[in-house]
């Protein structure tokens, strides 16, 4: 019973980030595609290193994902505190940079809700959504769940936006060689 309730609000949240896609023009619509390829690139290393995909993105709130393998876990046999935070802390990052801005964690908190233990835990997918989006700063509430939808943890992060324009590089970035 609880699952399916967890399912259905899964699935509402769903419904509402593909309803706020469909207002965007054709050219917003290419810019977060282009974006979630950048942030899937090899200019975001560590996500790159520990197995995070970012999945989309758009105004305000993104979604990713990571495959939970053998080196993902702990010694009791869960998926590691570190590996849910690292997944959390990306997808929020790849929301705040949905503002076109580059932002970088300032602050963030994290609840482990449920245990996530690897000899049932195949994926886990994480939604950020924005809170506030301010001058300097903006605050991300993120849900962390399994492949049965059942809520893993939830996380609230604050990102500070450094000065300028995000750009979303295709060729090469300093000290990271070439970028597909």
């Amino acid at each position: 019973m609880v699952c399916g309730l967890l399912c259905k609000k899964n699935i509402l949240m769903n419904d509402f980030l593909d309803m706020e896609k469909e207002d965007l023009s054709a050219d917003e619509k290419e810019y977060y595609k282009k974006l979630v390829k950048f942030r899937n690139s090899a200019a975001n290393r560590f996500a790159m290193y520990t197995g995070v995909r970012i999945t989309d993105i758009g105004p305000g709130w993104a979604m990713g994902e990571i495959k939970i393998e053998l080196h993902n876990t702990n010694p009791i046999g869960s998926v590691h505190g570190g590996c849910i935070f690292t997944l959390a802390d990306s997808v929020g990052g790849a929301a705040a940079s949905s503002r076109k801005r580059p932002a970088t964690t300032v602050n963030s908190g994290i609840n482990y809700l449920n245990p996530a233990m690897a000899d049932n835990t195949k994926m886990l997918y994480a939604k950020a959504k924005e809170r506030k989006a301010g001058k300097s700063t903006c605050v991300y509430d993120i849900e962390v769940t399994d492949q049965d939808g059942r809520l893993i943890a939830t996380s609230t992060a604050t990102y500070f936006y450094l000065k300028g324009e995000l750009k979303i590089c295709e060729g090469s970035l300093p000290g990271l060689g070439t970028v597909p």
